[in-house]
């Protein structure tokens, strides 16, 4: 089997439980700047960062690609497609955007007010003519959702990447799939038990087949590795003893409501561990090892991205799903899953950032079949 990409994160909410606010460092663009510079020199594919930062850190990396959200339409597709332009004659050819469809409350902050059903058809038509205006398109077009005039010369001429920037992505309702199908280049999900995994990137494999388009498929989980899985565990419960049930609680109902789940009073689960996930909530406590532990060496638990999501999988979406073991133990389940499930690109996170991205480098890598220069 080939090897797979290894992507980390770039960003600013970092720290060793950087979800909870008494063990956050104060953000600063030198700290953004060393975690490009580290992930450059390890041999990282790339990295999942903002559109804020991405661009600046260019300079100080020669070979990490940076994978930039972008919700389709907020830009009009001739500004995006000049400034994806600009980015890759700076970096060479290193962008990769993340297509984010959104949830209401988000969008609307942006001046966005489509339906769910409605923002498919929008991003469709919006990736479809970004392509070819990043690929120098002159021609002016009027659809259903854009129009502009005729375009007489490219933003910079210059890089392009062959065949446009990579579309990477997600959507798992009928919707999503169709979605993903027609416009994506990698279908991504967060890590879930094997099962659910395949099943969803089976309807998109089918999808695809039916579109007539290949596609590839990413991972997305967070790892504690170490030498012994004792190690590995006692890491992830050390991060869960410094997290305050209060900072988990104080947004967890947003966070499920955002996302079309009950309130957590009124949140249930056909799985038993979960339900216990969500009753150790509700009471004000958080989960133990034994209710998080969902198959050997896979855990739900808590990242950066907890005060925008679900704590703990209690949704069911796959949200801070961690990888935790030794090295052989992890390399195996990435492995693993990456020859059963077909998974091309793993976007890894762990915290502090640089730190744990040093012990995957040094404990994984090489399990991995990841080349690097140190």
């Amino acid at each position: 089997m080939t090897t797979p990409e290894i992507l980390w994160y770039i960003g600013a909410n970092d720290g060793d439980a950087p979800w909870d606010p008494r063990h956050r460092v104060e953000p600063s663009f030198g700290a953004l700047r060393e975690q490009a510079r580290t992930l450059d020199s390890l041999g990282y594919f790339g990295a999942l960062t903002t559109a804020r930062e991405a661009i600046s850190l260019v300079a100080d990396t020669e070979r990490l690609r940076f994978v930039v959200p972008e919700y389709p339409g907020v830009k009009p597709p001739v500004l995006l497609a000049e400034e994806a332009q600009v980015f890759d004659q700076y970096s060479g050819g290193r962008l990769i955007y993340n297509q984010v469809n959104g949830a209401d409350a988000v969008l609307a902050r942006y001046g966005r007010f489509h339906s769910k059903a409605e923002r498919y058809a929008v991003s469709e038509e919006y990736w479809s003519l970004f392509k070819k205006l990043y690929l120098d398109d002159t021609d002016a077009y009027q659809g259903t959702h854009f129009e502009y005039g005729p375009r007489y010369k490219p933003a910079i001429a210059g890089t392009r990447q062959p065949g446009g920037v990579p579309i990477w992505g997600t959507g798992a309702s009928p919707e999503g799939i169709a979605h993903a199908a027609a416009v994506l280049d990698a279908y991504l999900m967060f890590m879930s038990p094997e099962p659910a995994m395949d099943a969803v990137f089976t309807k998109v494999r089918k999808a695809c087949a039916d579109a007539g388009r290949d596609m590839r498929f990413g991972v997305l989980a967070s790892v504690v590795v170490r030498e012994t899985e004792d190690e590995a565990w006692e890491r992830f419960e050390w991060q869960l003893a410094q997290t305050d049930p209060a900072s988990v609680l104080a947004t967890a109902d947003r966070n499920l409501t955002s996302f079309g789940f009950p309130p957590l009073a009124d949140l249930t689960s056909d799985d038993a561990q979960v339900q216990a996930r969500i009753d150790a909530l509700r009471a004000g406590r958080l989960p133990t090892r034994a209710e998080l532990e969902y198959a050997p060496n896979m855990a739900a638990g808590l990242t950066t991205w907890t005060g925008a999501e679900p704590p703990f999988d209690v949704a069911g979406k796959g949200t801070g799903n961690y990888l935790v073991g030794s090295a052989d133990q992890v390399a195996d389940r990435i492995l693993g899953m990456s020859e059963n499930l077909g998974i091309d690109i793993w976007i890894l996170s762990g915290w502090p950032l640089i730190d744990e991205a040093r012990i995957v480098a040094d404990l994984l890598f090489p399990r991995l079949g990841v080349a690097t220069d140190t």
